[in-house]
């Protein structure tokens, strides 16, 4: 029978329906994919050791839901001892079982290693979460190894009454965008620099200030001190923040506090890492030590043999 409908009142046992048939109610108002507000949109967040956990949440597959209620956690098989892999979260319908399950989804160890595809076929569909790179020999994830894909088409957020939305281009853009913008950047600071140095008519050199923080579930740890080793703020000091490996913008992903000597990020969740980079113009020659003992003069980024 071509044609199907509901649904209607019984009467004396003459409308019955199925689970499918409840399903297919929701077909083509609802898109595959996570629930973006719902609990912890079911991110991945590393843990400790080989572990990761998976946050609460909502996932949706062909108009069959699943529901996390709670942080999941998810222990990774050990890491092979010389070659790296590729490990993927996945949210799976499996249509023959009829269930949902998140699981890890264990990639090939290889000194290049790809990483797993998604199954989707009348067996079963998945939803990849997350992508895991697990290194040679390491004995922990760190949130910097973890790809978040739910963004992604192999993924996706749940829309409602319109197609899903494809960001992989969009993705594609942003990074393209992102590093023509780091190129300009450079070029332009490099260009002013030369222009600094040959008004000036003196030596001088780049000193590089660093910092790395993961942020903890305690309340302000996303208010991080510039307290480097021999570090003082300037007003004509570049400062790079990085946050789980994303460019970040001032005003918009920070803050700077000049008087206290904080940046605070707009990213509050624990594991998220935060890198600081600041990059300070000095003049005259870095002293340094050699191996024999003797003085050298030379770049903070040079590398220099003695």
């Amino acid at each position: 029978m071509s044609l199907t409908y509901g649904f209607f009142n019984s009467e004396n046992g003459d409308r019955k329906y199925n689970a499918d048939q409840m399903s297919e109610y929701f077909d083509g108002l609802v898109s595959n994919g996570v629930y973006e507000n719902v609990g912890g949109a079911l991110q991945v967040i590393a843990s400790e050791g080989m572990a990761v956990n998976v946050e609460s949440g909502r996932a949706i597959i062909d108009c069959k839901w699943a529901n996390n209620s709670a942080a999941l956690e998810i222990t990774l098989d050990s890491a092979h001892p010389t070659y790296n892999r590729w490990d993927a979260i996945v949210v799976r319908l499996n249509y023959l079982d009829r269930n949902f399950e998140i699981a890890c989804k264990k990639g090939t160890p290889a000194s290049e290693p790809t990483k797993p595809s998604m199954q989707r076929d009348a067996t079963m569909y998945e939803l990849c979460l997350a992508y895991i790179y697990v290194g040679a020999a390491t004995s922990s994830i760190l949130q910097s190894n973890i790809e978040d894909m739910r963004p992604s088409n192999l993924c996706g957020w749940v829309t409602g009454l319109i197609e899903q939305v494809d960001t992989s281009t969009l993705f594609l853009q942003w990074q393209t965008a992102y590093e023509n913008y780091y190129n300009e950047m450079t070029a332009d600071f490099d260009e002013w620099f030369e222009d600094l140095t040959e008004q000036l008519n003196v030596n001088t050199y780049i000193k590089r200030f660093y910092k790395r923080e993961l942020l903890t579930s305690t309340s302000g740890s996303n208010v991080i001190a510039l307290d480097m080793t021999g570090y003082t703020y300037d007003a004509t000091d570049i400062i790079h923040v990085y946050i789980n490996g994303l460019f970040g913008h001032v005003g918009v992903d920070y803050t700077l506090d000049t008087t206290n000597m904080t940046i605070t990020t707009t990213a509050t969740a624990s594991g998220t890492e935060v890198i600081i980079e600041v990059l300070k113009s000095k003049i005259g020659f870095e002293v340094l030590a050699g191996s024999d003992g003797n003085q050298i003069v030379g770049s903070d980024n040079q590398n220099i043999e003695v």
